[in-house]
């Protein structure tokens, strides 16, 4: 028996293009629903994006959040606190929530807001008709984490007021693994009594044509981006207690020749040390996974990474398990991809479900085994695994 043994996971929730509960998202991707929106107004010096998967301005209010709450110029910020309060309507229904003992782990997009210098503008006008110096003139002139201060005050402080959220919290921003970060650090602070529950969730960056820059910088693949939040409560219960259970995790970091940019042989490398790991943690195996739910990420080098290392992973598992991954009705989130995959891997786990992408279709079939891995890959190299396990389900 592990510290993990104790505590579970429940109350997952999502805000995205396809609906604002799980179950709406595990029916729109059977579905093969598109729920992406024209965006035309993304045109720029760079290839246009014709759609991308957008969410309103949520109404909070409806959820009994007051409005002055939500009184922020960060869309993310609302987005955060909309998930938030879906996660905790369930368990504000059976009692309190809230308090001392509740904490917040929250992950972030790393670059949210351009903040460029007015000569910097003058200069991106002059090479607006070549993209490959506007993505490396953005590269320049904004700091990674230009945006995250202010999105950390106005999404964390919001969640952990409205809530009384008063227990050990973290922002985390490195990128696309910021998620399972937060996921790993929220449940690590239930298991070892540093809280009684953790509010777990993760927010995708804005879309907005002036990050697009940046995206094609850090080698984007051409994935149509998406807006929308992932929630879920990580709370402690007896180690025979039915649910779902974080049973195991592992993080690597995968550097390049250059100690920043990964290459694809590193990346891949990376991958598979975390899914290794998470593996002998959660003491299973290969063939002990029936699910896979990859990153969807925003490069081509780390696609394709994670697509080798899973081969080399699952390579000799006499029943390999399927791959599937949300993006064709969310857009890619961000960090809050591997989020999204863990909702969906918890309603798969307490209904013995799964989701098995063919060709151009999503069908649900039976889930041999009740585990499932959530990976998340960062842009510059970091890998993150976590093994999902059923119990008494």
């Amino acid at each position: 028996m592990t510290p993990l043994d104790t505590v579970r996971l429940s109350a997952p929730a999502v805000y995205t293009a396809a609906g604002t509960d799980p179950a709406t998202l595990w029916e729109a991707l059977v579905a093969g629903k598109d729920t992406s929106s024209p965006c035309e107004h993304l045109a720029g010096p760079w290839p246009p994006f014709r759609n991308a998967f957008l969410v309103d301005d949520p109404d909070a209010a409806t959820l009994g959040v007051h409005r002055r709450v939500l009184r922020t110029s960060e869309k993310q910020a609302r987005m955060a606190l909309y998930g938030a309060r879906l996660a905790l309507a369930g368990p504000a229904a059976d009692g309190p929530v809230g308090g001392p003992d509740w904490g917040l782990y929250l992950g972030l997009p790393t670059v949210d807001e351009e903040l460029l210098r007015f000569d910097a503008l003058e200069r991106l006008h002059k090479v607006a008709g070549q993209p490959g110096e506007v993505a490396a003139l953005f590269g320049r002139e904004v700091p990674p984490f230009s945006g995250l201060s202010h999105l950390n005050s106005t999404a964390a402080a919001h969640i952990s007021a409205a809530f009384g959220l008063m227990g050990a919290m973290a922002a985390y921003s490195p990128f696309s693994d910021a998620g399972l970060q937060a996921l790993i650090d929220g449940v690590l602070s239930v298991a070892e009594g540093e809280n009684e529950a953790a509010v777990i969730g993760a927010v995708s960056p804005k879309v907005h044509p002036l990050l697009f820059a940046q995206y094609e910088h850090l080698g984007w693949n051409g994935a149509v981006p998406g807006e929308g939040s992932a929630f879920l409560l990580a709370r402690r219960a007896g180690d025979a207690a039915p649910g779902v259970r974080p049973a195991g995790y592992g993080r690597a970091f995968g550097a390049g020749e250059d100690g920043a940019n990964a290459g694809e042989d590193d990346r891949a490398d990376a991958i598979a040390e975390a899914v290794q790991a998470a593996l002998e943690m959660a003491g299973t195996d290969a063939d002990g996974i029936g699910w896979v739910l990859p990153d969807a990420a925003w490069a081509t080098s780390a696609e394709r990474a994670q697509k080798a290392a899973l081969d080399r992973v699952f390579a000799q598992a006499a029943h390999p398990p399927v791959v599937c991954t949300s993006a064709r009705a969310t857009g890619v989130l961000g960090p809050a991809h591997p989020l999204a995959h863990t909702v969906l891997a918890l309603t798969g786990l307490a209904t013995g479900r799964r989701l098995a992408a063919e060709g151009g279709t999503v069908r649900e079939e039976e889930l041999p085994v009740p585990r499932a891995l959530v990976l998340a890959c960062g842009v510059r190299g970091q890998a993150c695994a976590v093994v999902l396990e059923g119990v008494g389900t």
